[in-house]
């Protein structure tokens, strides 16, 4: 439970099931358990796409805080370290540290999990709760902006002291709202193949059987394509995504989930090394699919002016993945929006408590839109002079954390990490520099938004 005063109960409507809807659920029964909230779901059931994600330790530190650790730590994997490595050869160009420097430096782990696991993790807590319910087939038409109310496709009213719209990229709640209702999703230059491949079938492989057994995840980076792999579901599958910097015909923005030509998928990496081959060998027929990215351009806010709508993760900053965040904005905006409203102390104080939230939440979103950004070019240079240079600041990189642990030893360097934790640097655009990490990665966003509403709100 929240060490918080619980601030004043409240009636509360969450739009969705998914990581935002449901972890918006989960904060703000913890931060004050007097809260009346359903969750209501257009679904007949929960229904999310089977694919990996990567929870850094600005998520995890919220996840424990929420009682999630045991039940994650059944289904997630914690990798030791992603190699970045080079499309043509397989070298290793530099490699990002993971576990257990992640607990050192940041104070949590990095967690790989399969993205139907996280969400039935934190569907089992949240029917743990006694005062959150959860309508399944409730499909939303509108939302009143100023009252929160909710109107269903069928008729139903739903009426709230504040609504937490969680609906994803193509969100309805967000067209109700007059500042942002002809904000539309803007597809981005870049689509992905996503495949998850079963462990026998990666075993079966004397080319990929040994990284069912690696600590490792990897990422081959090349000319206008990327490659990330890794495990997930307690080492059962291995996660596969091939990222191609240019439009997808036909696969509508936010489709998660449309059928891809796996021949197409292959051909991609026709030319590069065994490795990446063997693995795109391993997805069959049916497996594949391709996943057109888009953004949600930045908004006006993500609140109304009443302050009884609130919008949280895609529905309200649909990010690119490449800062391997979109998830963990989507805990971050839950966490944060619970502590807000956790020092309500009136019903008439929404619009102002409200509006502090979005101006804490969109400072932070903003800027790390332009770090996935960055990523995004790094990792997909053609070869030539960029590349060299892109290369040779890596290289450094590696060179200095390998000659740290030859000379040190693992005991010695965890007592450096945690003596020399680089200060977050918000300036950096790129999560392969330490001070990029830190800023992301190093956030306490309970304890940010505190400090937040004591110095702009004047609320203890």
């Amino acid at each position: 439970m929240s060490s918080n005063p619980p601030g004043i109960p409240l009636k509360i409507i969450v739009i969705g099931s998914g990581m935002a809807g449901l972890s918006s659920a989960i904060a703000l029964s913890d931060i004050n358990p007097d809260h009346q909230i359903t969750v209501l779901e257009s679904n007949a059931s929960l229904s999310e796409f089977g694919a990996g994600l990567q929870l850094f330790a600005n998520s995890t530190r919220v996840l424990h805080k929420w009682g999630l650790t045991p039940a994650l730590e059944k289904v997630a994997f914690q990798s030791s370290h992603l190699s970045i490595r080079r499309w043509k050869d397989n070298s290793e160009l530099s490699f990002n540290l993971n576990n257990p420097s992640s607990t050192w430096i940041y104070g949590w782990p990095q967690w790989q999990i399969y993205r139907p696991d996280l969400q039935q993790a934190l569907y089992e807590r949240v029917k743990q709760l006694p005062n959150v319910s959860v309508l399944f087939g409730r499909s939303v038409k509108s939302v009143d902006h100023e009252t929160g109310t909710v109107h269903t496709a069928d008729g139903e009213l739903f009426e709230a002291d504040l609504t937490v719209a969680a609906d994803g990229i193509w969100s309805r709640a967000r067209r109700c709202l007059p500042a942002s209702k002809d904000v539309s999703p803007i597809p981005h230059r870049e689509h992905h193949y996503r495949a998850v491949i079963p462990r026998s079938r990666m075993l079966s492989n004397p080319i990929t059987a040994p990284f069912m057994a690696s600590p490792e995840a990897k990422s081959w980076v090349g000319p206008d394509v990327f490659v990330l792999a890794y495990t997930v579901a307690s080492k059962e599958l291995y996660n596969l995504v091939i990222g191609v910097p240019r439009p997808s015909e036909g696969v509508p923005v936010g489709s998660w989930n449309n059928p891809a030509n796996v021949e197409t998928m292959r051909g991609l990496v026709s030319e590069w090394c065994e490795e990446v081959r063997s693995l795109a060998s391993l997805v069959q027929d049916g497996e594949c699919v391709s996943w057109t990215l888009g953004e949600v351009p930045p908004i006006p806010s993500y609140v109304s002016t009443s302050g009884r709508v609130a919008l949280v993760g895609d529905a309200a900053h649909a990010l690119l993945p490449h800062a391997a965040q979109g998830a963990g904005m989507a805990i971050e905006d839950a966490a944060s929006l619970a502590e807000f409203v956790g020092h309500l102390r009136s019903k008439e104080d929404l619009a102002k408590v409200m509006s502090a939230w979005s101006q804490f939440r969109q400072a932070r979103v903003d800027h790390l839109r332009s770090i996935s950004r960055g990523n995004a070019s790094d990792m997909t240079l053609p070869d030539g002079e960029r590349q060299i240079a892109r290369d040779e600041k890596w290289n450094a990189i590696r060179d200095k954390q390998r000659a740290q642990l030859a000379e040190l030893g693992l005991e010695k360097v965890r007592e450096k990490m945690i003596r020399e934790r680089p200060m977050p640097d918000p300036a950096c655009k790129s999560t392969f520099e330490p001070g990029g990490r830190m800023w992301i990665n190093g956030f306490d966003v309970c304890e940010e938004s505190k400090k937040f509403c004591r110095e702009h709100l004047g609320l203890q």
